[in-house]
């Protein structure tokens, strides 16, 4: 199994977004009105698989229009996002690096994705499902998508993203070693399970990739680099501390194990573009 973890654009951010620790509305607050100057630039990374089963893309990153000359531009950004969302995260996407460019540049087509997996609804990770039509499955858990229709996760989880796209709703099962003992085994041979891993939102799956005795841990959200779990420090952008902590210590024990070849965050400034084979 490889996989090629892929930069798909960045955003600038206030610091608690990553590094936030708490959760509460004056956080909130200030992560829309964080002036440039103190913002930080974290990288959105998804991540291309060649497994067993096909194919497969773990989210999508930032679509092209949101960024037309690679750089921040408010205007093309309020155009496809809600104005506080542009302004909270005030989305880049250099040239070259929408998913499409990067699939063209493998000589790759979204018609030879068999299988497009979401982990969340966040637009960061599903902006650039615009670029993917044609692609054999699009997954997403059940739980993420009917909490998103329904609740709090509304606000910042614009549908018009993906709601058009034909999207398959698939549902946790109990499992043993997860969080809260949800998980989805996508094709039945524990070579790729769904993680739910809750706090940043309800619904959110890591994905957890298995070769022989070696694994790599795709944590999605609930860590955006490894100092969330070592320091024990939550990501300021979620709704259930309490459950964002129960996510980062599951993390931190698979970190630990010795069949772990890989830890891998959505947004961590230290991760390069590479391969890894397991």
């Amino acid at each position: 199994m490889k996989i090629h973890v892929l930069r798909c654009g960045e955003m600038r951010v206030s610091e608690t977004v990553p590094f936030g620790n708490a959760i509460s509305l004056k956080n909130t607050a200030r992560q829309l009105a964080e002036p440039d100057r103190t913002r930080v630039t974290l990288p959105v990374f998804c991540f291309l698989i060649e497994h067993a089963h096909g194919l497969l893309l773990v989210d999508t990153g930032w679509r092209r229009d949101l960024s037309p000359a690679g750089v921040y531009d408010p205007a093309a950004a309020r155009a496809v996002l809600p104005g506080q969302l542009a302004a909270f995260y005030r989305p880049a996407l250099p040239a070259g690096e929408a998913i499409h460019e990067q699939l063209e540049a493998r000589g790759l087509r979204p018609s030879d994705l068999d299988c497009v997996i979401l982990t969340h609804l966040d637009p960061d990770h599903v902006a650039g499902l615009r670029h993917l039509k044609g692609a054999k499955r699009i997954v997403l858990p059940e739980d993420e998508y009917f909490w998103t229709c329904r609740t709090v996760y509304k606000i910042r989880q614009p549908q018009e993203l993906w709601i058009d796209m034909p999207v398959e709703r698939i549902y946790y099962r109990a499992a043993a070693d997860a969080p809260n003992r949800w998980a989805i085994d996508l094709f039945g041979d524990e070579s790729l399970l769904l993680v739910n891993v809750p706090g940043h939102t309800d619904g959110q799956a890591a994905v957890l990739l298995r070769s022989g005795g070696r694994f790599v841990l795709l944590t999605a959200d609930a860590a955006f680099s490894p100092r969330n779990w070592r320091e024990g420090i939550t990501p300021g952008f979620g709704f259930d501390r309490e459950q964002q902590l129960k996510s980062l210590r599951w993390i931190a024990r698979k970190a630990e194990d010795p069949g772990c070849a890989a830890v891998l965050c959505s947004h961590d400034p230290a991760l390069q573009p590479h391969t890894i084979e397991i």
